[in-house]
């Protein structure tokens, strides 16, 4: 439900926190759930990060350029010497501004390159793909050279079925992709509800706790939500200090407009430190007060 419906109807849940447990174990129970959950939405998130980087892996190996993309669904088996002793056909990426270069210099780059043995595979915008056969001696060297000239050797290797089993393995993926998102949108959704609810229960031991330390025994407390907008809020603010800066007792001075005031600068100090106040310790109600906002 909605984050505002649930702090509009909150009701203390007495089944999962006990009003007979000590306090300090209910705040050990809390806060080890909102580890829990918080672990629980990470992991999952984790996950998805995972498989949505291998996803777009993928992807990119259908839809990059020639210097990226998988070659499977490229080349033609036919084109590469296969099964032999002494040739063997080398891929090379090399950009379109470059291509005259490359056919007119590749068979001087190392020794026992065949000639004319240069095969135009593909082309996209920027680069053209060749296919060219040396011996299988020297072809170490000529794989340097040609990255010398900044043209790119590809790794390749024909496997019968290739192209089908990376578009299998693409579709899998895709699948999985979209499943644990959906499981993380729900983990995440779970995640919020938890930590919204822990911290609504935090937050009324916090207000509970406070009251008992100003106000003492009997416990004869009322706990009200005020919701207001943040142009209406310093209005709010004066009609509290109105009508209950009674509830400071004699502790304190009041002012002019009747909110509770406090000289003692060395008692303003401490009670900043002790988070009760304005962030400057200058500013207290007589009143347990919070303020907070919602998204």
């Amino acid at each position: 439900e909605p984050t505002d419906h649930y702090i509009n109807s909150f009701v203390w849940n007495k089944v999962r926190y006990r009003a007979d447990r000590p306090l300090g174990e209910l705040v050990d129970i809390l806060q080890k759930e909102l580890v829990t959950s918080d672990n629980d939405v990470k992991t999952k998130f984790n996950q998805y990060n995972s498989v949505k980087t291998n996803f777009t892996t993928l992807q990119r190996k259908q839809t990059g350029n020639l210097s990226t993309k998988s070659l499977t669904p490229v080349v033609d088996p036919a084109l590469l010497v296969q099964d032999s002793e002494y040739l063997e056909t080398h891929l090379i990426v090399v950009p379109s501004n470059a291509k005259k270069d490359f056919q007119k210099g590749y068979e001087t780059l190392a020794p026992m390159v065949v000639p004319r043995s240069a095969v135009e595979v593909a082309q996209d915008d920027e680069f053209v793909l060749f296919a060219v056969t040396t011996f299988k001696k020297t072809s170490t060297e000529f794989l340097q050279k040609c990255r010398e000239q900044k043209w790119t050797p590809r790794q390749y290797k024909y496997v019968e079925g290739g192209k089908e089993e990376e578009q299998r393995e693409l579709d899998r993926v895709a699948r999985e992709e979209k499943k644990v998102w959906g499981e993380a949108l729900r983990m995440g959704r779970t995640g919020w509800s938890e930590s919204v609810m822990i911290w609504l229960h935090v937050l009324s031991l916090r207000v509970f706790v406070e009251a008992v330390l100003r106000y003492g025994l009997p416990l004869d407390y009322v706990s009200a939500l005020v919701k207001t907008t943040s142009k209406l809020s310093p209005k709010v603010r004066a009609a509290l200090d109105s009508n209950y800066s009674y509830l400071g007792g004699n502790a304190f001075g009041r002012d002019k407009r009747g909110r509770v005031t406090k000289d003692d600068a060395a008692l303003s100090s401490d009670m900043a430190a002790a988070g009760v106040g304005g962030a400057d310790g200058t500013e207290y109600t007589a009143y347990v007060y919070y303020e907070f906002e919602l998204p």
